[in-house]
């Protein structure tokens, strides 16, 4: 239910004897705050008694200023934050946390919306213009959730890498401060520095990869030939583990389909590298098989399979979600990455099937001509 009240009666109901009654009224103002229903002086005057209430007897009415002034735009926010911050109660420290938190990614897509105002109106337009006004609203509501999530996300998975590339500087700090220095040890310290770093690179490389708007430019190309190149990036990747994992390619050379070679690479290349890291920690030889044959008159369907580790039900259900990777170096962009090039960018399916301690097999399914797919 939406929220509604004038400012006397929040501020009546923010004066309270009840605390129940003072808590929903804090609930109340942050949903008022969030939907912009006030003028910068009624703002004013409910972030000075939320400011107050960041002292209130009861911690259920705390907790409920803390996640209220993640809405408050006036200077009596750090004011709130900075009294909720050192709180006695752990769950309204944590809720104020939360509110920083997400206080910080409002006002960075403040920013992002300032900087590309004029282009996010005109597709909002032009959305509006097709399909009308509930179009508009809910194309803008689904686009800041999504943003949300993806900022949320991101910034998890790079502090995974950031916290242990802080301890490694931090060790590297520490054997240089000693009298006598450990060369191998700093050579230590400086190698997982690197490790993490690059990892880093990785992940924003990826979420570039995946935020990308790409127009492809469709060429006839030999899947053969395209597949061949994605297990030798992988090799070169994985040298370590390339020499003990036989792949076996049974695709015939004539076989072409209309493709973007790079970004098709791009998935290829992700699906393989998987498949290579199914044997990791297994003492047995690897294989990966693949193979294509053409659909009906329209399509090809590849599959790339290997006996390897296999994944739990979760895990397959997860499988193509961004950032569900369990792997130690894993960003988690790889199938998402692959997903959207086949699907969205080359009108194809992507399937993944496995079982734990059997291996996987992905199966891909693409159109042979794109100008086929768009009539």
């Amino acid at each position: 239910m939406a929220a509604s009240g004038t400012i006397g009666e929040i501020l009546t109901a923010l004066s309270s004897p009840s605390w129940a009654a003072v808590r929903d009224a804090v609930d109340q103002a942050g949903d008022l705050l969030r939907a912009g229903a006030w003028v910068d002086a009624e703002v004013a005057e409910v972030g000075g008694r939320l400011v107050e209430l960041a002292e209130h007897p009861k911690w259920e009415v705390r907790k409920a200023v803390a996640h209220a002034v993640q809405y408050l735009h006036h200077e009596t926010f750090h004011a709130a934050v900075a009294r909720l911050l050192k709180d006695d109660n752990s769950w309204v420290r944590d809720a104020a946390h939360r509110s920083l938190a997400r206080r910080t990614e409002l006002t960075r897509a403040d920013i992002l919306k300032e900087q590309h105002g004029d282009l996010l109106l005109r597709w909002l337009s032009d959305l509006e213009a097709r399909h009308g006004p509930r179009a508009r609203q809910d194309a803008l509501h689904v686009a800041e959730r999504f943003a949300e999530l993806l900022v949320r996300e991101a910034r998890h998975e790079i502090v995974k890498v950031v916290a242990p590339l802080d301890v490694s500087l931090l060790n590297l700090e520490t054997s240089l401060g000693r009298t006598r220095i450990d060369r191998d040890a700093c050579h230590k310290h400086v190698a997982r520095a690197r490790e993490r770093l690059r990892l880093l690179t990785a992940i924003v490389d990826s979420l570039r990869d995946l935020t990308a708007e790409v127009t492809p430019e469709f060429r006839g190309e030999g899947l053969r030939e395209v597949m061949e190149e994605a297990v030798a990036l992988v090799k070169d990747r994985m040298r370590s583990k390339g020499d003990r994992i036989a792949v076996e390619v049974t695709i015939d050379s004539i076989l072409r389909l209309d493709a973007h070679r790079h970004r098709l690479l791009q998935a290829f290349s992700n699906i393989v590298q998987n498949a290579f890291e199914a044997y990791d920690g297994m003492d047995t030889p690897g294989k990966i098989r693949m193979e294509a044959h053409v659909e009906g008159e329209h399509h090809v369907v590849l599959t790339v399979a290997d006996n390897g580790c296999g994944m739990s039900e979760e895990a397959l259900r997860d499988a193509c979600r961004l950032y569900a990777s369990k792997k130690p170096d894993g960003t988690g962009f790889g199938l998402p990455l692959a997903k959207k090039i086949i699907e969205t960018e080359h009108g194809g399916s992507i399937k993944l099937t496995s079982a734990k301690g059997e291996g996987t097999t992905v199966t891909v399914v693409l159109p042979l001509e794109q100008e086929q797919r768009q009539r």
